[in-house]
């Protein structure tokens, strides 16, 4: 096995709650530029294993790697989360500013590019001048994953993918999910409570139950091996594989 093309690295992972073991991983290990799934049902884990390769907690026992690394702890002994890796989520408080205000302050005069570039067509378009606190739970996903696009992560981690998304919607995002994956390297890991929702998605889906890993499968998502020159490509890429 050639280290070099790992990007986590897990070994004996436990996680506990209030007494409660609720993960219990012997070995795992991700690569880097791949799109993984994990599938199970409710309280099998998902979250959780998320939750401890995004950084936001600290495992009870065991070993992480993130690039050959733990993650660093706060003198408080908080976990300090990679600025390259983007947790998605729609859980938490929803902003009542609109969604052009928002994009403009945290990208200054690139937001009339994401406009132009995200905002363009169809229902995107009324999106645009909408309070974000406003939008539908689909819209926010949209709005979220064009957030986590644009800060340009090296790794891109999405809880509970799909749920609240029409057919339409599911489809543009997949087809930017794998763009993102294929132009820039991203490695990109969902997680879902039904495989057949990712499975055309993802290369590989990681199946838990009960907080342990059930099995292992491969999706049916297939790189193409010609990269089109496009606007994601364009932008400078921070982070190297």
């Amino acid at each position: 096995m050639n280290r070099k093309t790992l990007i986590y690295e897990v070994q004996d992972l436990k996680k506990v709650y209030n007494k409660r073991n609720v993960l219990q991983i012997g070995r795992l290990q991700i690569h880097k530029g791949t799109i993984y799934g994990i599938v199970g049902p409710v309280g099998s884990g998902k979250t959780s294993l998320l939750k401890q390769l995004s950084g936001l907690e600290k495992q009870t026992e065991g070993k992480l790697l993130y690039d050959g690394q733990e993650f660093k702890i706060s003198f408080l002994g908080k976990v300090k989360s990679p600025d390259e890796i983007k947790f998605l989520t729609l859980t938490g408080s929803r902003k009542k500013e609109s969604v052009s205000r928002y994009f403009s302050s945290n990208h200054g005069k690139r937001s009339e590019e994401i406009r132009k570039h995200y905002f363009n067509k169809g229902f995107r378009r009324f999106m645009w001048e909408q309070a974000i606190d406003s939008l539908s739970q689909g819209e926010l996903m949209w709005v979220k994953l064009v957030e986590a696009v644009e800060s340009d992560p090296r790794v891109l981690i999405i809880d509970n993918y799909g749920s609240m998304l029409d057919e339409e919607l599911e489809q543009e995002i997949s087809s930017r999910l794998r763009r993102m994956n294929r132009n820039l390297g991203t490695t990109i890991i969902l997680s879902a409570t039904n495989s057949a929702r990712i499975q055309k998605l993802v290369s590989v889906m990681i199946f838990l139950d009960k907080g342990h890993i059930a099995k292992i499968r491969s999706g049916s998502q297939n790189k193409g091996p010609q990269r089109k020159q496009g606007y994601q490509q364009q932008r400078r890429r921070r982070y190297r594989n």
